[in-house]
Protein backbone atom coordinates (compact mmCIF):
# COMPACT_ATOMS: atom_id res chain seq x y z
CA UNK A 1 0.00 0.00 0.00
CA UNK A 2 1.31 3.44 -0.88
CA UNK A 3 2.18 5.82 1.93
CA UNK A 4 -0.54 8.30 2.76
CA UNK A 5 1.62 11.21 1.55
CA UNK A 6 1.94 9.53 -1.87
CA UNK A 7 -1.77 8.79 -2.20
CA UNK A 8 -3.43 10.75 -5.02
CA UNK A 9 -5.95 13.38 -4.04
CA UNK A 10 -9.44 13.55 -5.48
CA UNK A 11 -10.16 16.35 -7.90
CA UNK A 12 -13.33 18.41 -7.78
CA UNK A 13 -14.98 16.45 -10.61
CA UNK A 14 -14.17 13.14 -8.94
CA UNK A 15 -15.68 14.31 -5.66
CA UNK A 16 -18.75 15.49 -7.55
CA UNK A 17 -19.12 12.11 -9.28
CA UNK A 18 -19.08 10.07 -6.08
CA UNK A 19 -21.27 12.53 -4.19
CA UNK A 20 -23.92 12.67 -6.91
CA UNK A 21 -24.06 8.91 -7.50
CA UNK A 22 -23.84 7.96 -3.83
CA UNK A 23 -21.20 5.34 -4.61
CA UNK A 24 -17.62 5.03 -3.32
CA UNK A 25 -14.58 3.12 -4.51
CA UNK A 26 -13.21 0.76 -1.87
CA UNK A 27 -9.67 -0.56 -1.58
CA UNK A 28 -9.26 -4.01 -0.04
CA UNK A 29 -6.02 -5.62 1.10
CA UNK A 30 -6.37 -9.37 1.57
CA UNK A 31 -3.17 -11.33 2.08
CA UNK A 32 -0.92 -11.08 -0.97
CA UNK A 33 -3.62 -9.50 -3.10
CA UNK A 34 -5.18 -6.07 -3.06
CA UNK A 35 -7.59 -4.30 -5.34
CA UNK A 36 -10.63 -2.11 -5.83
CA UNK A 37 -14.36 -2.56 -5.77
CA UNK A 38 -17.43 -0.33 -5.33
CA UNK A 39 -19.87 0.11 -2.47
CA UNK A 40 -23.04 2.11 -1.99
CA UNK A 41 -25.48 2.45 0.89
CA UNK A 42 -29.19 2.50 0.13
CA UNK A 43 -32.41 2.22 2.10
CA UNK A 44 -33.62 -1.37 2.07
CA UNK A 45 -37.08 -0.46 0.80
CA UNK A 46 -35.59 1.06 -2.39
CA UNK A 47 -33.95 -2.19 -3.52
CA UNK A 48 -35.57 -4.92 -5.63
CA UNK A 49 -37.35 -7.60 -3.63
CA UNK A 50 -37.85 -5.32 -0.63
CA UNK A 51 -41.58 -4.97 -1.18
CA UNK A 52 -43.53 -8.20 -0.99
CA UNK A 53 -46.39 -8.64 -3.41
CA UNK A 54 -49.52 -7.67 -1.50
CA UNK A 55 -51.77 -9.69 -3.78
CA UNK A 56 -51.22 -12.00 -6.71
CA UNK A 57 -53.76 -12.92 -9.33
CA UNK A 58 -54.31 -16.68 -9.41
CA UNK A 59 -53.22 -18.42 -12.56
CA UNK A 60 -55.91 -19.48 -15.04
CA UNK A 61 -55.47 -23.20 -14.25
CA UNK A 62 -55.94 -22.49 -10.54
CA UNK A 63 -59.15 -20.56 -11.23
CA UNK A 64 -60.53 -23.41 -13.34
CA UNK A 65 -59.73 -25.97 -10.62
CA UNK A 66 -61.51 -23.85 -8.02
CA UNK A 67 -64.57 -23.50 -10.28
CA UNK A 68 -64.67 -27.28 -10.88
CA UNK A 69 -64.44 -27.96 -7.16
CA UNK A 70 -67.27 -25.55 -6.42
CA UNK A 71 -69.42 -27.15 -9.13
CA UNK A 72 -68.84 -30.66 -7.70
CA UNK A 73 -69.67 -29.44 -4.21
CA UNK A 74 -72.93 -27.89 -5.42
CA UNK A 75 -73.90 -31.14 -7.18
CA UNK A 76 -73.80 -33.18 -3.95
CA UNK A 77 -77.22 -33.16 -2.20
CA UNK A 78 -77.29 -32.02 1.38
CA UNK A 79 -77.78 -34.62 4.11
CA UNK A 80 -80.67 -33.34 6.21
CA UNK A 81 -79.69 -35.59 9.14
CA UNK A 82 -76.07 -34.39 9.20
CA UNK A 83 -75.03 -32.46 12.37
CA UNK A 84 -74.76 -28.71 12.18
CA UNK A 85 -71.17 -27.72 11.25
CA UNK A 86 -69.02 -25.87 13.74
CA UNK A 87 -68.57 -22.26 12.54
CA UNK A 88 -64.94 -22.44 13.70
CA UNK A 89 -64.29 -24.94 10.93
CA UNK A 90 -64.96 -22.26 8.36
CA UNK A 91 -62.78 -19.44 9.68
CA UNK A 92 -60.41 -18.18 7.03
CA UNK A 93 -57.55 -17.53 9.42
CA UNK A 94 -53.88 -18.14 8.68
CA UNK A 95 -51.82 -20.25 11.06
CA UNK A 96 -50.83 -18.03 13.99
CA UNK A 97 -47.07 -18.39 13.39
CA UNK A 98 -47.31 -17.46 9.70
CA UNK A 99 -49.54 -14.49 10.47
CA UNK A 100 -47.04 -13.22 13.04
CA UNK A 101 -44.17 -13.54 10.57
CA UNK A 102 -46.04 -11.60 7.90
CA UNK A 103 -46.99 -8.90 10.41
CA UNK A 104 -43.35 -8.58 11.52
CA UNK A 105 -42.24 -8.23 7.90
CA UNK A 106 -44.77 -5.48 7.27
CA UNK A 107 -43.83 -3.67 10.48
CA UNK A 108 -40.07 -3.83 9.80
CA UNK A 109 -38.65 -0.36 9.37
CA UNK A 110 -36.51 0.31 6.29
CA UNK A 111 -32.81 0.49 7.09
CA UNK A 112 -29.66 1.56 5.31
CA UNK A 113 -27.86 -1.44 3.83
CA UNK A 114 -24.64 -1.90 1.84
CA UNK A 115 -24.65 -2.80 -1.84
CA UNK A 116 -21.37 -3.96 -3.39
CA UNK A 117 -20.13 -4.90 -6.82
CA UNK A 118 -21.15 -8.51 -6.22
CA UNK A 119 -22.31 -11.15 -8.68
CA UNK A 120 -23.63 -14.64 -8.00
CA UNK A 121 -22.39 -14.57 -4.42
CA UNK A 122 -18.92 -13.28 -5.30
CA UNK A 123 -17.34 -9.92 -4.55
CA UNK A 124 -15.66 -8.59 -7.68
CA UNK A 125 -12.30 -7.01 -6.84
CA UNK A 126 -10.06 -5.51 -9.53
CA UNK A 127 -6.30 -5.21 -9.18
CA UNK A 128 -6.18 -2.18 -11.48
CA UNK A 129 -8.43 0.90 -11.50
CA UNK A 130 -8.74 0.78 -15.29
CA UNK A 131 -9.99 -2.81 -15.17
CA UNK A 132 -12.68 -1.85 -12.66
CA UNK A 133 -13.86 1.04 -14.82
CA UNK A 134 -13.91 -1.08 -17.98
CA UNK A 135 -16.07 -3.67 -16.25
CA UNK A 136 -18.52 -1.10 -14.90
CA UNK A 137 -18.95 0.53 -18.30
CA UNK A 138 -19.60 -2.77 -20.08
CA UNK A 139 -21.68 -4.70 -17.54
CA UNK A 140 -24.89 -4.39 -15.61
CA UNK A 141 -25.49 -8.02 -14.60
CA UNK A 142 -24.37 -7.57 -11.00
CA UNK A 143 -25.95 -6.43 -7.73
CA UNK A 144 -24.77 -2.82 -7.81
CA UNK A 145 -26.60 -2.24 -11.10
CA UNK A 146 -29.93 -2.14 -9.23
CA UNK A 147 -29.29 1.35 -7.84
CA UNK A 148 -30.96 4.20 -9.70
CA UNK A 149 -27.70 6.05 -10.31
CA UNK A 150 -25.87 3.18 -11.98
CA UNK A 151 -26.45 4.33 -15.57
CA UNK A 152 -25.10 7.77 -14.66
CA UNK A 153 -22.05 6.15 -13.05
CA UNK A 154 -21.42 4.02 -16.16
CA UNK A 155 -21.39 7.08 -18.36
CA UNK A 156 -19.22 9.33 -16.21
CA UNK A 157 -16.65 7.20 -14.35
CA UNK A 158 -13.01 7.10 -15.50
CA UNK A 159 -9.91 5.35 -14.19
CA UNK A 160 -8.68 8.57 -12.59
CA UNK A 161 -11.82 8.62 -10.45
CA UNK A 162 -10.90 5.41 -8.62
CA UNK A 163 -9.32 7.26 -5.72
CA UNK A 164 -10.37 5.94 -2.33
CA UNK A 165 -11.05 8.02 0.71
CA UNK A 166 -8.81 7.04 3.62
CA UNK A 167 -11.86 5.66 5.45
CA UNK A 168 -12.58 3.32 2.52
CA UNK A 169 -9.18 1.58 2.58
CA UNK A 170 -9.33 -1.68 4.52
CA UNK A 171 -6.10 -3.48 5.42
CA UNK A 172 -7.53 -6.84 6.40
CA UNK A 173 -4.13 -8.41 5.72
CA UNK A 174 -2.76 -6.69 8.87
CA UNK A 175 -5.55 -7.61 11.29
CA UNK A 176 -4.43 -11.06 12.47
CA UNK A 177 -0.78 -10.05 12.90
CA UNK A 178 -1.80 -6.95 14.83
CA UNK A 179 -3.99 -8.94 17.20
CA UNK A 180 -1.31 -11.54 17.79
CA UNK A 181 1.14 -8.82 18.72
CA UNK A 182 -0.61 -8.30 22.04
CA UNK A 183 -2.81 -5.59 23.51
CA UNK A 184 -0.08 -2.99 23.77
CA UNK A 185 0.39 -2.98 20.01
CA UNK A 186 -3.26 -3.15 18.98
CA UNK A 187 -4.37 -0.47 16.52
CA UNK A 188 -8.01 0.38 17.27
CA UNK A 189 -8.61 2.27 14.01
CA UNK A 190 -7.37 -0.66 11.92
CA UNK A 191 -9.58 -3.14 13.79
CA UNK A 192 -12.67 -0.89 13.86
CA UNK A 193 -12.50 -0.48 10.08
CA UNK A 194 -12.06 -4.23 9.65
CA UNK A 195 -15.24 -4.88 11.63
CA UNK A 196 -17.09 -2.26 9.59
CA UNK A 197 -16.26 -3.76 6.21
CA UNK A 198 -16.67 -7.29 7.57
CA UNK A 199 -20.28 -6.59 8.59
CA UNK A 200 -20.99 -4.93 5.25
CA UNK A 201 -19.58 -7.83 3.27
CA UNK A 202 -21.31 -10.43 5.42
CA UNK A 203 -24.65 -8.77 4.68
CA UNK A 204 -23.99 -8.15 0.97
CA UNK A 205 -22.71 -11.69 0.39
CA UNK A 206 -25.52 -13.20 2.51
CA UNK A 207 -22.93 -15.17 4.47
CA UNK A 208 -24.44 -16.12 7.83
CA UNK A 209 -21.07 -17.20 9.27
CA UNK A 210 -19.56 -13.75 8.75
CA UNK A 211 -22.71 -12.01 9.96
CA UNK A 212 -22.93 -14.06 13.17
CA UNK A 213 -19.20 -13.68 13.92
CA UNK A 214 -19.61 -9.88 14.00
CA UNK A 215 -23.21 -9.71 15.25
CA UNK A 216 -24.16 -7.74 18.38
CA UNK A 217 -23.12 -9.64 21.48
CA UNK A 218 -20.45 -11.70 19.74
CA UNK A 219 -16.86 -11.60 21.12
CA UNK A 220 -15.60 -9.73 18.05
CA UNK A 221 -18.42 -7.19 18.32
CA UNK A 222 -17.69 -6.65 22.03
CA UNK A 223 -14.04 -6.11 21.14
CA UNK A 224 -15.02 -3.65 18.41
CA UNK A 225 -17.23 -1.69 20.82
CA UNK A 226 -14.36 -1.50 23.31
CA UNK A 227 -12.01 -0.17 20.64
CA UNK A 228 -14.53 2.53 19.76
CA UNK A 229 -14.68 3.65 23.39
CA UNK A 230 -10.88 3.75 23.53
CA UNK A 231 -10.77 5.93 20.41
CA UNK A 232 -13.36 8.30 21.90
CA UNK A 233 -11.01 8.78 24.86
CA UNK A 234 -11.88 10.37 28.17
CA UNK A 235 -12.54 8.51 31.39
CA UNK A 236 -14.56 5.82 29.62
CA UNK A 237 -11.61 5.31 27.28
CA UNK A 238 -9.30 4.62 30.22
CA UNK A 239 -11.68 2.01 31.59
CA UNK A 240 -11.99 0.51 28.11
CA UNK A 241 -8.22 0.08 27.91
CA UNK A 242 -8.40 -1.97 31.10
CA UNK A 243 -11.18 -4.05 29.59
CA UNK A 244 -8.99 -4.79 26.57
CA UNK A 245 -6.40 -6.44 28.83
CA UNK A 246 -8.96 -9.08 29.74
CA UNK A 247 -9.29 -10.16 26.11
CA UNK A 248 -7.45 -13.20 24.80
CA UNK A 249 -5.40 -11.88 21.88
CA UNK A 250 -4.88 -15.34 20.41
CA UNK A 251 -8.58 -16.17 20.45
CA UNK A 252 -9.39 -12.82 18.85
CA UNK A 253 -6.79 -13.47 16.16
CA UNK A 254 -8.19 -16.94 15.46
CA UNK A 255 -11.73 -15.60 15.19
CA UNK A 256 -10.67 -12.83 12.81
CA UNK A 257 -8.61 -15.24 10.73
CA UNK A 258 -11.78 -17.27 10.20
CA UNK A 259 -13.77 -14.19 9.13
CA UNK A 260 -11.09 -13.07 6.69
CA UNK A 261 -10.82 -16.57 5.24
CA UNK A 262 -14.58 -16.61 4.57
CA UNK A 263 -14.36 -13.19 2.90
CA UNK A 264 -11.48 -14.45 0.76
CA UNK A 265 -13.58 -17.43 -0.28
CA UNK A 266 -16.13 -15.04 -1.76
CA UNK A 267 -13.71 -12.79 -3.64
CA UNK A 268 -13.33 -13.06 -7.38
CA UNK A 269 -10.12 -11.34 -8.42
CA UNK A 270 -10.12 -9.65 -11.79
Amino acid sequence: MAAESDAPERGAETEKLWNETGVDPVELHLGKDSGYTLRAYRMSDTLPGAKAESSEEPEEDEVEEEDDAEAEEAAVPEDEDAPEPDPADFTDEEPEEEADEEEDALDAEPEEVPVFLTRKGKLLVFREQAALVAYVKDNDDHDLAVIDEYADLQERVAADDIVCDENDVYELDLVVANLRGGQEGWEPELLIKAAEVGRDLGFALKNDSIVSALAPGSPLDDLDETFRVVVDGGLKGKFAKRRLKRNDSQQAAIAWRGVIAKINDHVEWR
